[in-house]
């Protein structure tokens, strides 16, 4: 099933060399820009916290999912000239120092849908002096930012699976149809009994982002969503449910 959670947080990664923490910390790893007159631009900051120097060469993907096949798995596509602009196309840092990835849409044609881009950031090795106590293995290390470029006139059209219950969850698949792409922090969520008419659940916008928990609903994409299981509902009672997202 093809399934992409992508959380809008600081991200660090933590390493422990002789008792102490060191980092290389990309704040934030997941960025979100719209295409207007001109384009606009967004940015990430990478900081080594390494004791020691650090480089990488900057490589893109596109992210696709199938339109015909909404079970496989999204497909990276290596670009070798991206419309997605990042500067500059290799960092150098020292430790302590920190610089700017810089993203851009440069491309004079707008996509028809919502793009999401995977950057990689591929660690390359460096010729450093090695005293005789020194090990010789070095762990080179590669991270990955999420670009997603969305266009406000670009609509999703979310189409909600069956229900299930998976622990202390009700579980759905949400397909979206549309050209454009959304978060389930973007929707109020009610939860009702189709017999009754009775409201059994409602989920404010931002609630559940609030305590950790987003997905993104791409273009094309089948998405996996968990909702808090409320104690009036049994399994028995699945097939009277309805689950409506409202923006």
């Amino acid at each position: 099933m093809s399934k992409l959670f992508f959380l809008s947080f600081s991200v660090c990664t933590w390493f422990m060399l002789a008792g102490f923490a060191y980092a290389i910390e990309i704040t934030p790893m997941v960025v979100t820009f719209s295409l207007n007159k001109g384009g606009n631009s967004t940015s990430s900051l990478v900081h080594n916290d390494l004791p020691r120097d650090i480089a990488f060469d900057i490589q893109i993907f596109e992210i696709q999912f199938s339109e015909q096949n909404i079970t496989q798995e999204p497909q990276l596509v290596a670009l070798t000239e991206s419309p997605l602009w990042v500067f500059p196309p290799s960092l150098y840092l020292k430790p302590g120092q920190a610089q700017r990835l810089q993203f851009k849409w440069l491309a004079k044609a707008l996509p028809g849908t919502d793009k999401s881009y995977q950057v990689s950031l591929v660690e390359q090795p460096i010729a450093t002096h090695l005293t005789s106590n020194s090990s010789k293995l070095r762990l080179l290390l590669n991270f990955n930012l999420v670009v997603h470029v969305d266009q406000p006139k670009l609509r999703p059209s979310l189409m909600v699976g069956p229900l299930s219950i998976e622990g202390a969850n009700i579980t759905a698949n949400i397909h979206n149809i549309g050209a454009g792409a959304s978060r389930l922090s973007d929707y109020e969520l009610k939860l009702t009994n189709v017999n009754s008419g009775v409201l059994l659940q409602r989920i404010l916008k931002q609630q559940l982002k609030a305590q950790g928990y987003d997905v993104f609903f791409a273009p094309n994409s089948l998405s996996h969503i968990k909702l808090p299981l409320p104690n009036t509902i049994s399994k028995g009672s699945l097939k009277q449910l309805h689950l409506e997202l409202v923006e």
